[in-house]
């Protein structure tokens, strides 16, 4: 099976997720950016107005997805849904080749429908290691 992990980050914990999985399933891990700044309480405020609104944003990724059976795609959890960026992006993807990843402080994604799976990482669960273990013990 040829997995390929794309992820968007505002703080940097879903690229440091992201990574872990990549290097776990021996595949590159793929950045989705947008136009946006996200930075600050500001840019907490707006992502969690334009995710709530599921407002579109322009993106790009940091290399061309090919070759592919399935992604792990890693997102935080913006006002209770996948990052506007992401969303986007999964625009573009059959969801049933979509195992989705939500990076959280405290709480999970409600929409879990569609995806070949969902996995919430809690930060105040402190057991992301056990978690990507658990996700990769299912794909392998």
């Amino acid at each position: 099976m040829e997995y390929k992990v794309i992820y968007f980050t505002r703080t940097g914990t879903s690229k440091r997720i992201a990574e872990k999985i990549a290097a776990k399933l021996s595949c590159e891990s793929i950045q989705i950016t947008d136009n946006m700044n996200w930075k600050g309480i500001i840019g907490f405020l707006k992502g969690g107005y334009y995710a709530s609104l599921d407002k579109d944003v322009d993106i790009k990724t940091s290399k061309k997805i090919e070759a592919f059976d399935e992604l792990v795609v890693v997102s935080p959890l913006w006002a209770g849904g996948i990052a506007p960026a992401v969303k986007v992006f999964l625009k573009s993807i059959s969801a049933q080749k979509v195992n989705l990843v939500i990076t959280s402080n405290g709480s999970s994604i409600k929409n879990r429908i569609g995806y070949k799976s969902v996995t919430d990482i809690i930060k105040s669960n402190n057991d992301e290691d056990v978690v990507i273990s658990n996700l990769i013990d299912r794909l392998l």
